[in-house]
C-alpha cells in the first residue's frame, strides 16, 4: 500500500502543470466571403485535451469549420459575418487546466435598402432611409435625379412640390471591404386632388395651346361678320312651299270648317232640360217641436149588465174630494209644448 501512494505522488510531482495558455489568430483584416482564419491554442506544460468554445457555445465541425493537430488549431474558410465573436481554448491533463479568449471580428457589407413611400401628395414631407449593413458602418450619398442631394442616412424633404418627383438613389461605401452599394426608389409628387401633377414645361405647353386655339376663333369670327355685312342677299331664304305642302294645309282648313259646322247645328241646352237637385230633407230628432195633440183613452165598459166590480164599490167609496176632476196622465214620451190641459175625466 506505502508503494502505490510512493508512485502516485512521484507522477503527480513529476506531472507539469498546464500554464501560460494562448490563442493566436489571424493578423489581417477579415473580409467576408474573401479571407481565411487559423485559430490555434498554445500553452506551457503537458496537455492531454483542448476544447473550443464560440459565446459559451461548444465549437463543432462543419464544411467552413476544421479542427487540426489534436484540436489545438481551427480552421475557418471562408469567414462569413457570423463568425465574429469570442472563441475560448481550454487545455487540460491530469493535473490542472488553464483557458485563453480570442476575439475575431469579420467585415463585411454594405447592402443598401431605402425605406419609404413611393407616392406623396404636393406639399407634404418626404421622409425616405436608406439602411445600411455593414462592418466598419458605410458612408452614405443621396442622389436625386443624378444631383447630389445629402450624405446622412435620413433624407427629409420639406414641403415637396411637383418638382421633386424623380429617381431617388441611395449609394453606400465601405472603405474596409472596398465594396460599393445602391438601391434607387422612383418617387412620384402628386397634386392636391390625389391625381399626378403636371410640370412645368406640360402647364406651359397647355397654355400656348389655349391661346392658339382663342386666336383662331377671334379670326374666324371677325372674317364671318365681314362676309354677312358685305352681302347683298338675306342672311338665309326659307324655302318655297311645294305642292304637297298645298294639299295638306287645305286638307286642314276643311276639316277645321267641318267641325265648325257640327258644333253650329248642335241643340242648345236650357235649363228645363237640366235636372233639379234632389232637396236632401233634415233628419229630425224624435221628440222635437211634438205639436201632436193628446187623444184621450176611452173607457172600457166595467162590466156587464147585472154584474158589480171592485171599480164600483171603489167608486162608492170614495170620499167626496176624490170627486173633483182629475187631469188624464201626462205621456212619458213629451219634453216640449208643456202648456195643454187635458180636463177630460174618466167615466
Amino acid at each position: 500500500m506505502e508503494r502505490v501512494l510512493v508512485t502516485v505522488l512521484a507522477v503527480v510531482l513529476l506531472t507539469e502543470s498546464v500554464s501560460a495558455v494562448a490563442v493566436i489568430g489571424p493578423e489581417h483584416i477579415l473580409i467576408e466571403d474573401k479571407s481565411s482564419a487559423n485559430l490555434t491554442c498554445v500553452g506551457a506544460g503537458a496537455s492531454d485535451t483542448a476544447e473550443w468554445m464560440k459565446d459559451d457555445q461548444v465549437l463543432s465541425p462543419s464544411d467552413r469549420i476544421e479542427f487540426l493537430a489534436d484540436n489545438m488549431t481551427v480552421l475557418i474558410d471562408p469567414v462569413k459575418r457570423t463568425d465574429s465573436g469570442v472563441y475560448r481554448c481550454t487545455l487540460r491533463n491530469n493535473v490542472t487546466s488553464e483557458t485563453a479568449n480570442y476575439s475575431m471580428t469579420v467585415n463585411y457589407g454594405p447592402d443598401v435598402r431605402i425605406l419609404g413611400v413611393s407616392s406623396v401628395e404636393e406639399g407634404s414631407d418626404i421622409l425616405l432611409f436608406c439602411s445600411t449593413e455593414s462592418l466598419p458602418a458605410a458612408s452614405v450619398t443621396w442622389t436625386v435625379n443624378g444631383a447630389t442631394t445629402g450624405h446622412s442616412e435620413l433624407l427629409i424633404i420639406e414641403s415637396s412640390n411637383r418638382t421633386h418627383s424623380g429617381t431617388y438613389d441611395c449609394t453606400a461605401f465601405n472603405s474596409v471591404t472596398g465594396h460599393t452599394a445602391s438601391e434607387e426608389l422612383v418617387l412620384t409628387v402628386t397634386g392636391k386632388g390625389g391625381g399626378p401633377g403636371l410640370g412645368p414645361g406640360e402647364a406651359a405647353g397647355i397654355t400656348v395651346a389655349v391661346i392658339a386655339v382663342l386666336a383662331g376663333l377671334a379670326v374666324g369670327l371677325y372674317f364671318l361678320i365681314n362676309h354677312l355685312k358685305n352681302s347683298p342677299g338675306p342672311l338665309c331664304k326659307l324655302p318655297k312651299p311645294t305642292k304637297n305642302n298645298e294639299n295638306r294645309n287645305s286638307d286642314v282648313q276643311e276639316e277645321n270648317e267641318l267641325k265648325a259646322t257640327e258644333f253650329k247645328h248642335q241643340p242648345q241646352r236650357t235649363s228645363q232640360d237640366t235636372p233639379t237637385p234632389r232637396r236632401e230633407r233634415r233628419e229630425q230628432h224624435l221628440y222635437e217641436n211634438y205639436n201632436k195633440p193628446h187623444v184621450p183613452r176611452k173607457a172600457k165598459p166595467s162590466h156587464l149588465p147585472g154584474q158589480v166590480n171592485n171599480l164600483d164599490l171603489a167608486k162608492q167609496r170614495r170620499s167626496p174630494e176624490h170627486d173633483r176632476p182629475s187631469l188624464p196622465p201626462r205621456p212619458d214620451n213629451i219634453f216640449k209644448n208643456d202648456s195643454h190641459v187635458y180636463n177630460t175625466r174618466l167615466t
